[in-house]
């Protein structure tokens, strides 16, 4: 499918995160059994993708897990996901040295074609000193370089250097629409198949070994994958979320997930079939382009 073009700025904006933070002895190889991604062979300063499943493979959460200690992860995900987030990974944690704690970060995101490289922080903090108060870890965003600068309640974080274009949320969103990745609670939804979300690739390991949910993801893979998959769109009409889209000869291929107007276009994602091509059509005709995810 057509992949569009790269972010061509660089631009910043203040979002929330849901963050969990879960510390001590077994933590790693607790979490390894756990989420998705390859826990234990994750260095410090690692960050990766991941899915977090329930025992029959659908998904309960996806974020972004990082090490930023010998016996310390952050999760992070979207504002409003991490209470469900933490109450699943808390229940199996029965005589495990592992605890978490739930919080609600700011993220300091920074976009474009300059932002590939790791910021200059400066940073001080009122909070426990054996706590992260910060962490720096890459966007994971598709098609633009950049990085998030998490800061915890009560740090004094601060970023050097030139930060772009300062965005509102809103208008971070629509990025994100454009060139970011699909997110928890939006596009992605509790009870939904990993495989079908465009990203398992990206926030599975299929060398870890057992996980949590693990024997639907890897059936799904051997099958040839799921039968829809969650796709960028891009229109030059006006689109809604719930808007069906159909193929040349009427019949229906994809669903709209997200939309929102970026210049004269509208972006966003859709779920669509996996036989969908690269072009469908809104009821009332217009073209709409389908790209992959990455």
């Amino acid at each position: 499918m057509t992949i569009p073009p790269a972010l061509d700025r660089l631009v910043s904006a203040t979002v929330p995160r849901d963050v969990l933070v879960v510390c001590g002895p077994e933590a790693a190889v607790y979490l390894h059994g756990q989420i998705s991604a390859d826990v234990t062979s994750m260095e410090i300063g690692d960050s990766s993708l991941s899915f977090l499943l329930e025992p029959r493979g659908r998904i309960e959460a996806f974020f972004v897990i990082s090490r930023t200690g010998p016996d310390t992860f952050v999760a992070d995900t979207e504002a409003g996901s991490g209470e469900a987030m933490a109450a699943s990974l808390e229940r199996f944690k029965l005589r495990t040295r592992a605890d978490f704690a739930l919080g609600q970060w700011q993220a300091h995101a920074v976009r474009g074609p300059q932002a590939a490289g790791e910021p200059v922080i400066r940073a001080s903090s009122t909070g426990p000193a054996d706590a992260p108060q910060h962490v720096v870890r890459p966007a994971h965003w598709p098609l633009s370089g950049g990085h998030d600068l998490l800061a915890s309640p009560g740090s004094d974080v601060h970023q050097s250097g030139d930060g772009g274009e300062a965005v509102s949320i809103d208008g971070f969103e629509v990025l994100r629409m454009a060139y970011g990745l699909p997110a928890m609670g939006t596009e992605i939804q509790p009870g939904d198949i990993p495989n079908e979300t465009g990203l398992v690739e990206r926030a599975a390991s299929f060398t870890k070994g057992c996980y949590r949910g693990q024997e639907l993801v890897e059936r799904i893979d051997s099958r040839t994958g799921g039968r829809r998959t969650v796709c960028r769109i891009r229109c030059s009409a006006p689109l809604a979320a719930g808007d069906e889209l159909r193929d040349g000869s009427g019949a229906a291929v994809a669903t709209v997930l997200s939309a929102a107007a970026l210049h004269d276009s509208t972006v966003g994602f859709a779920r669509s079939r996996n036989d969908a091509g690269e072009t469908a059509y809104t009821a009332s005709g217009d073209q709409v382009k389908l790209a992959g995810v990455f």
